[in-house]
């Protein structure tokens, strides 16, 4: 059984095969340059992507000669780099490759440290961006004071970017996964 654009959840699949190849490419970031003279071929094995981490072994198999087959050496490289990322690095280096329920944890577990981090506000930091600033220039450097902030601004803002990036992948998909494959 190979999947097929149809086991995911996306809204307004295309019908045309360039425009299914272009919908998965913006998906998963493959550079549509890639997919010039694609065909069924890559399609599937874009489809096997962002279902690999689901996949059984022999399944996992398939995806790979699959890959394998493609003509287009780039292709094949981008495509093994996404299915590398998202199975046995981080999972959420591609939040395509998530099922609901783990998309649904996931935003959850950003909502969290989000909320606390309103509790708490710029006062756990020691210094509004203004005090910080100023600081530095009259100090022509950063303390530890000024640096510990810093990397608490940049945790906050990096979580809401996440938080963004699995709310926007869950607002795309219209449905309950029904792909036999998850």
């Amino acid at each position: 059984m190979k999947p097929t654009i149809n086991d995911f959840p996306y809204p307004n699949i295309p019908i045309t095969l360039q425009g299914q190849l272009n919908k998965l490419s913006d998906t998963i970031g493959i550079r549509r340059n890639l997919l010039i003279d694609a065909g069924e071929k890559e399609l599937q094995a874009m489809c096997y992507v962002v279902l690999y981490r689901h996949l059984t072994q022999q399944q996992r198999q398939m995806a790979m000669k699959t890959i394998h087959s493609i003509k287009k050496r780039a292709l094949i490289g981008a495509l093994i780099d996404k299915t590398l990322d998202t199975t046995f690095v981080n999972p959420q280096w591609g939040v395509w490759s998530l099922t609901n329920d783990e998309l649904i944890q996931d935003i959850a577990s950003h909502e969290q440290i989000q909320y606390l981090a309103g509790l708490i506000g710029v006062g756990a930091s020691g210094m509004s961006i203004w005090e910080l600033v100023q600081k530095v220039v009259k100090a022509r450097a950063v303390g530890y004071k000024q640096l510990a902030t810093l990397v608490i601004w940049g945790f906050v803002i990096w979580n809401n970017k996440e938080l963004n990036k699995s709310r926007n992948e869950l607002k795309n998909r219209t449905q309950i996964n029904t792909s036999r494959f998850y």
